[in-house]
């Protein structure tokens, strides 16, 4: 209950969470769907480098979105706060 509530107060944290986990989803299903693939012969060669490509653009937009994850939370920290106003 507890992971619950923390997500639901970080969105952008449960956002990141669900990308991953749809790209890690849908390349193991491209995986599956590729294993039963072998025996189509040369017919099912375009829609096997379809799914390629579509694997591809799937890792590619994983690892932008990892990099983007990554500057984002460098540079919230990368600004310590100002200290405290004392008076005088």
């Amino acid at each position: 209950m507890r992971a619950l509530l923390y997500l639901w107060r970080h969105p952008r944290r449960t956002g990141f969470l669900i990308f991953n986990l749809l790209v890690v989803g849908a390349l193991f299903a491209w995986a599956l769907f590729t294993n039963s693939m072998v025996d189509a012969g040369i017919g099912g060669l375009p829609n096997l480098m379809l799914g390629y490509t579509g694997m591809a653009l799937a890792i590619v937009a994983l690892v932008a979105g990892w990099i983007a994850w990554a500057a984002m939370v460098t540079s919230r920290h990368a600004h310590p706060p100002a200290p405290p106003r004392t008076g005088g």
